[in-house]
């Protein structure tokens, strides 16, 4: 009975919390703009601000007309940058800062953006995005590692966020060609795929494709098209012969293989190996512990688990104390990434330590989602009602639970551990 009323206590806390809302600090990037912003009364609003314009251009690729306006000397998360603004007929669509001096590497702007927007949706050598909505609905983010820097853009990634509008959104502006960067100098968490091949040969040109758009680069590395439709006519590649699909660093990419007077198949992020492809092995990432986000332990102290959290936004710190019931400490973070969803996370402490590991999602749909990712994990729940899943064998080691809750607000996931010998309050 108390290891009931210590879990509704919990979970009382808990569901005050949501992770809807989006930092101020996180938005920051967006300069106040507002998204399918009207092109000159933007401009009006930035060179009134003291923002030095430089330079208008208007493009044409993608099929899409766009209209770009670019800056000098625009500050992202407290770094120098140049920025560029791109419009389409509807307005502001896309913010593309370039840090052309290299005040931060690859790695560094990876972290800057991983600690606002938590671990990216896709990565791959030399490219990272985030499209779970982190600058509101139907907005993703870019990393892109260059020749001239390192760039990272927000778009909107919808005709619109709020509105319904006619058109198409094109694809980030890539200046210069995209570098490889070695996954393990920012990122040792990541799916791979291997490809084998007899020798190494000439690479001819490469087609890198994600759900929203594609990149084909030609053999010195240079952008040779750019869109947000992988299957648009204009693709130089749609006609190729031989396609592999594969998980690359967590994303899924295509590498086509191009026929010229030796056939190449290459990931343009990578390496190019030749069409003797003899295995293609997928690793699959095992994530049963990533529960124990930056290695946190159960029952332990405060002080050791707190620290863990560092990296998150803490919301809240406080103690409860019923009489009868073990007192608890609770912690509450926001922007926690879970098994691929932007979450708050909540601890609960006892005086045997961390005794609790929570997690809120705030889309109200991703009930079936949560049920089906425990289940392929742990096994099917050994009680299942309507709103509520529970897992009481042991899961994750001995005298542990995991409930799953549907609330009207979102989607609450809890790992408990056996409180018994906590001191009452």
């Amino acid at each position: 009975m108390r290891k009931l009323i210590y879990l509704t206590v919990c979970f009382l806390a808990f569901s005050l919390v949501g992770c809807s809302e989006i930092s101020e600090n996180a938005l920051s990037p967006l300069m106040g703009l507002e998204w399918f912003g009207n092109y000159d009364e933007i401009k009006n609003q930035l060179t009134d601000n003291g923002k030095k314009l430089v330079a208008e251009r208007e493009k044409n690729e993608q099929k899409i007309k766009q209209n770009m306006q670019d800056y000098e000397d625009i500050s992202l998360f407290e770094t120098d940058c140049d920025l560029t603004l791109c419009f389409t007929e509807n307005g502001l669509v896309g913010f593309n800062y370039h840090d052309i001096d290299k005040n931060k590497n690859y790695k560094d702007w990876f972290s800057v953006l991983e600690n606002e927007y938590g671990y990216p949706t896709e990565e791959s050598s030399g490219m990272a995005s985030w499209y779970e909505n982190p600058l509101g609905k139907d907005t993703a983010v870019y990393l892109f590692n260059l020749e001239e820097g390192v760039q990272v853009s927000f778009y909107a990634s919808a005709d619109s966020p709020d509105k319904s509008y006619g058109g198409n959104i094109p694809a980030p502006e890539i200046r210069t060609p995209i570098v490889p960067v070695t996954p393990s100098d920012y990122s040792q968490n990541y799916s791979s795929t291997t490809v084998s091949s007899n020798q190494v040969s000439e690479q001819t040109s490469t087609t890198v494709s994600t759900d929203n758009f594609s990149v084909v680069t030609d053999e010195n590395g240079t952008v040779i098209y750019s869109s947000d439709n992988p299957n648009n006519n204009d693709n130089p590649n749609n006609n190729t012969n031989n396609e592999v699909q594969g998980s690359i660093f967590g994303s899924t990419s295509t590498v086509t293989a191009v026929t010229n007077n030796s056939s190449t198949v290459s990931t343009a992020l990578t390496a190019s190996v030749t069409t003797a492809v003899t295995e293609i092995q997928t690793v699959e990432e095992d994530n049963s512990e990533d529960y124990l986000i930056n290695g946190l332990e159960f029952y332990g102290s405060p002080e050791s688990e707190r620290a863990k959290m560092s990296r998150y936004s803490q919301l809240y710190e406080y103690r409860t104390e019923e009489s009868g019931q073990p007192w608890e400490l609770i912690m509450e973070y926001e922007n926690v990434r879970y098994l691929g969803k932007n979450c708050d996370s909540v601890l609960c402490f006892t005086s045997l330590g961390l005794v609790g590991i929570n997690y809120f999602d705030s889309d109200v749909n991703n009930y079936d989602f949560w049920i089906n990712k425990l289940s392929e994990m742990y096994g099917s729940p050994d009680e299942t009602q309507y709103d509520y899943a529970v897992w009481s064998g042991n899961p994750v080691g001995e005298g542990t639970m995991i409930y799953v809750f549907a609330l009207e607000d979102g989607v609450q996931i809890s790992f408990f551990a056996d409180d018994t010998g906590s001191e009452l309050a």
